[in-house]
């Protein structure tokens, strides 16, 4: 696991977007992004709270626990996290012949395809596969570096749920059908960090989930390439733009709040 320093700063986020706004250099952010929690206090943006936090963070996590808003926003992606690491797995087991309730392997060399192509070129299908093992193995990374994050944060991580997770339908044994299914798990993966950075108050962490988010973007572009999708970012129903005036539909990613989140990721719990 990665040794990452998640230093404690207090104000520094109130700090570093006041001094951003007082150089000059945040003026456009400050009308871009109004409403998506990241413009700095002072702006006229009643769901902002102190320090550029959006106001409703009760709200939105009120299902997560947490001592405090930063450690209800790591559980709520620790949350996703086993979600996703789970389904990667069930779906690496499918792609290999293996039963679904299979632990994942610490050896990725135990792993090889015995399924069908689904439609795809047989250099894309054996792409689709490695992508498939790699993705499990970081998938499995993030959720063990959030749990331990948490942990030494003194708090208590959420557990898996009870009765495990499922996909939303039946997957056909194929690599186009078995990414297919994962697609839209990661993209919702994408919108959810990208929905949830704002409430974090302290840029140590923040920083880290940044680092997911953007790996996670991968993950999405790159099985969307397999896949013979346009990478995006593509809106889907219910997406929030961080700006109204975006020249084409890919300059930004688009994002969802927390409890829509959940809500959309409810369909994978058994």
């Amino acid at each position: 696991m990665p040794d990452i320093e998640l230093s404690s700063h207090n104000s520094s986020r109130r700090t570093f977007l006041t001094a951003l706004a007082a150089a000059g250099v945040g003026l456009t952010a400050i009308s871009t992004f109004a409403g998506n929690g990241l413009t700095p206090t002072g702006t006229a943006n009643p769901s902002v709270g102190p320090g550029g936090v959006p106001s409703d963070g009760a709200t939105q996590f009120a299902a997560i626990p947490g001592k405090s808003i930063d450690l209800k926003v790591l559980n709520f992606a620790l949350t996703l996290e086993i979600l996703e690491a789970d389904l990667y797995r069930q779906a690496l087991n499918l792609a290999s012949g293996k039963p679904l309730a299979a632990p994942l392997n610490a050896n990725s060399a135990v792993y090889t395809r015995t399924v069908g192509t689904g439609g795809l070129t047989n250099q894309s299908t054996d792409i689709g596969y490695l992508y498939l093992k790699q993705f499990a193995y970081v998938e499995a990374a993030h959720r063990d570096f959030l749990h331990a994050t948490i942990l030494s944060l003194g708090d208590t991580p959420v557990a898996r749920n009870p009765n495990g997770y499922k996909f939303a339908g039946p997957v056909n044994p194929n690599i186009a059908a078995i990414l297919g299914n994962i697609l839209p798990l990661e993209e919702t993966g994408v919108r959810a960090y990208l929905g949830a950075l704002p409430y974090l108050d302290n840029l140590g962490y923040a920083q880290a989930a940044g680092g997911i988010f953007s790996t996670e973007a991968r993950h999405s572009a790159a099985i969307s390439y397999i896949l013979g999708i346009d990478p995006g970012p593509a809106k889907r129903s219910g997406d929030i733009s961080v700006s109204a005036a975006q020249p084409a539909q890919n300059t930004f990613e688009f994002y969802l709040k927390p409890k829509t989140v959940l809500q959309a990721a409810s369909v994978y719990f058994a």
